[in-house]
């Protein structure tokens, strides 16, 4: 059971965060240690071995005045209150005599033809080693150094005062990093238990999502950004999973609603037909007639599949950059025999040149949607404008007729799917024209406006920015 735990624990992220937060600490800790170790283990060097060139310069200063006697007196002195097993003093010629020396039993045999050498040859003042002690566990340090003419000085001192020094700064931060490390467990933990406490709440959202609780949303709480990011996508893309499976039920609504008529009107047509003995022209209507329905149908099934997948934000082409002002008069050279028709003064205000980064046809089908309905429902002798600007990067084209207008209880519904005004039900049409430009603005980061009231016509807008 134990090791099951720690098992599941042991491939957790949460525990090999806490675990690298440690070790990552640990680490810095024992390298911050060698680092300051070494510079007071360079500074006490330093320090000894100044001393040591302290008490070479006196004795020289004692061998200018007195002589070879001054020196052995100053011996004599220094036996008297120093320890024989940590500090001794030899004097030498450069043939390697020992002129004098202080108690040297308890350092064994000390090598003194390599520092003569060194002097002799390199010509310089003084010569420092590190020496090895008989029979203890700590070296020693000395110098030897020209005192006077063919006199060599020799002072030797053990570093046990420095080591103890060095156990003691050791021991105290073996027991510093033992509390370190336990203190930088404690506190990973911690950190590693709020980093990962919103993405344990983006999982239990999840797992509620995936019984069925579609409105659950995260939680978007005021912490590392990271999680506030994550937290924040998760629940855009739970909106548009909402909207999307929202679609998928309004597209079967209006399935079973809206497609229900032309498919009784398709097996209406059937069944005349198939009552009693028609002529080859009856049934050449009939199939003409069913055709049109069928046509009806998929242009409906389409529209409504190309709004779906707008509103979705899937098989969005590439965007491209082109000229939408040469789109726009396309599009009112499309229309203009049916504003001619009907007598309609159509009234175009474009710049020379207005470039557009997006989708070419889904533009298309915006423009085109909104210029037929306004020429649909504009009565004749009426005045349809088409006019485009922009201003601070914002892209505005408007579209303004002299129709029936939109009463205010409609404009609230315009732009649903098979939604449409009294006023409109006596022209051809399902419903879908303003729907599909509205889906296919949004995608494109874009937005339709429209101003109308009853009998003042109507002006929409669609701006993008760019």
């Amino acid at each position: 059971m134990l090791l099951e735990k720690i098992s599941k624990y042991k491939n957790s992220l949460f525990f090999r965060l806490a675990i690298t937060y440690t070790l990552t600490f640990t680490l810095l800790s024992i390298i911050s240690f060698l680092i300051l170790y070494n510079r007071i283990y360079s500074v006490t060097m330093n320090r000894m071995d100044g001393e040591l060139l302290e008490e070479i310069e006196e004795y020289a200063a004692v061998n200018n005045e007195n002589g070879l006697g001054g020196v052995k007196e100053k011996f004599d002195s220094e036996a008297e209150f120093e320890d024989p097993n940590e500090e001794f003093y030899r004097l030498l010629d450069f043939s390697g005599k020992t002129l004098a020396a202080t108690d040297m039993s308890s350092w064994g045999s000390v090598d003194k033809n390599d520092a003569i050498a060194r002097l002799q040859s390199d010509e310089i003042g003084y010569v420092f080693q590190t020496i090895e002690i008989p029979g203890r566990d700590y070296k020693g340090r000395m110098v030897s150094a020209v005192v006077g003419p063919d006199m060599i000085l020799q002072i030797g001192e053990t570093f046990e005062e420095a080591e103890e020094y060095l156990d003691i700064f050791r021991n105290l931060f073996s027991i510093l990093i033992i509390t370190l490390i336990i203190a930088s467990a404690i506190v990973g933990w911690y950190l590693a238990r709020r980093a990962l406490i919103g993405l344990e709440e983006v999982t239990q959202t999840a797992a509620e999502i995936s019984k069925g609780s579609y409105d659950r949303r995260v939680r978007v709480k005021s912490q590392f950004n990271e999680i506030e990011k994550v937290s924040a996508t998760f629940n855009k893309m739970l909106d548009r999973i909402q909207a999307l499976l929202r679609s998928m039920k309004e597209i079967n609504d209006n399935i079973a609603h809206d497609l229900r008529s032309p498919l009784a009107r398709i097996r209406g047509i059937a069944e005349l037909t198939l009552l009693n003995e028609k002529t080859i022209e009856e049934y050449k209507d009939m199939a003409a007639s069913t055709m049109e329905e069928c046509d009806s149908l998929i242009d409906m099934i389409n529209t409504m599949l190309d709004i779906t997948e707008a509103e979705a934000g899937v098989n969005g082409a590439k965007a491209e950059k082109f000229e939408l002002t040469l789109l726009i008069l396309e599009a009112c050279e499309l229309f203009q025999p049916l504003a001619d028709e009907k007598k309609i003064d159509l009234k175009v205000n474009l710049p020379s040149t207005l470039s557009f980064q997006g989708e070419r046809k889904k533009m298309q089908r915006i423009v085109t949607n909104i210029l037929e309905n306004a020429i649909k429902y504009t009565p004749k002798r009426g005045t349809v404008s088409v006019s485009a600007a922009v201003k601070s990067g914002e892209i505005k084209i408007n579209f303004q007729d002299t129709g029936p207008g939109i009463s205010e209880s409609d404009l609230q519904h315009i732009f649903e799917r098979f939604y449409r005004c009294d006023r409109s039900r006596s022209q051809s049409g399902v419903g879908l024209g303003l729907s599909l430009a509205k889906a296919f603005a949004e995608s494109m980061n874009g937005a339709i406006s429209v101003i109308s009231a009853v009998d003042q016509g109507s002006k929409f807008t669609v701006m993008f920015t760019q």
